[in-house]
């Protein structure tokens, strides 16, 4: 596909209701829109070859099914899948594509692996979107386990806490809704913005763009994204695009804080065109 059909089929991924979406097959539209053309479909095979490998492998006739741990111990130690500890913010790390042929990720990566066999083995396994470190959730209540997919450890809620306090800060506290089960959508945005980081500081703009606007199609009502896709505007020295999309949140928001940041944007470039003149 190039990249129109590409972005055609992310809008309608984006219009599915959120438990409809595949996320492995949104994670890898996400991933070549902005990488030479690559085989989507093998990538969603290879998902389904690991499933039937992880079969063989493991005895699933236990009293309680295929056995949870079994599979954390299949994709981190029979597959090596497993965090890229040297080179963290390499953009390979954020392509599900990348993740698959080098078995190497971040977090929320390595978490579209678990969810993807989860889905294909009848195992629930949902994302949490914890604050700086993506995790899964295997099971449910009362047998629930929390899983870094970055180490494959499982995680006791007093290690949420360390690991909270390691990212934040000694006096940040566990809260129960970092531990809560994130929508679809809503890991598509935090891969989305893996992604842009990485481009906004490479100073890709067409690609950071790129990001902002499949994060708008995912998410139309977060207008937060309409000011970077303004800011985005103007460090491509798009000033009319910019003033335009500045000028419709002021007049359509009703988020009184974004439109304090449009206003200033909007200032801000009024000087800069009196400076120049």
């Amino acid at each position: 596909m190039n990249k129109a059909e590409l972005r055609q089929k992310f809008e309608s991924i984006a219009c599915l209701q959120d438990n409809d979406i595949k996320l492995e097959e949104a994670a890898l539209v996400i991933a070549a829109e902005t990488q030479p053309s690559f085989d989507i479909p093998a990538f969603i095979k290879h998902f389904d070859e690991l499933a039937d490998r992880f079969e063989h492998v493991y005895d699933k006739n236990t009293a309680l099914g295929i056995s949870i741990s079994s599979l954390i111990d299949f994709i981190h130690s029979e597959e090596g899948f497993g965090g890229n500890e040297k080179d963290y913010y390499d953009l390979d790390n954020s392509y599900l594509n990348r993740v698959l042929e080098t078995r190497t990720g971040i977090p929320i990566t390595l978490a579209l692996v678990h969810i993807a066999l989860g889905s294909r083995l009848n195992i629930p396994v949902a994302g949490i979107n914890f604050p700086g470190h993506f995790l899964v959730k295997y099971g449910d209540k009362p047998n629930e386990l929390i899983v870094d997919p970055f180490s494959g450890r499982i995680l006791s809620e007093p290690d949420c806490g360390t690991l909270l306090k390691q990212l934040a800060g000694p006096n940040a506290v566990l809260k129960p809704q970092y531990l809560e089960i994130a929508r679809n959508k809503d890991i598509l945005i935090r891969v989305l913005d893996n992604l842009k980081k990485i481009f906004w500081q490479e100073k890709s703009w067409d690609r950071s763009k790129s990001c902002i606007e499949r994060q708008i199609l995912l998410k139309p009502e977060h207008e937060e994204f309409l000011i970077q896709l303004g800011a985005v505007y103007e460090m491509q020295g798009n000033l009319p695009l910019a003033q335009l999309t500045y000028t419709n949140l002021l007049q359509d928001s009703s988020d009184a804080n974004l439109k304090q940041l449009a206003s200033k944007r909007l200032l801000a470039m009024q000087g800069n065109s009196a400076t120049v003149h």
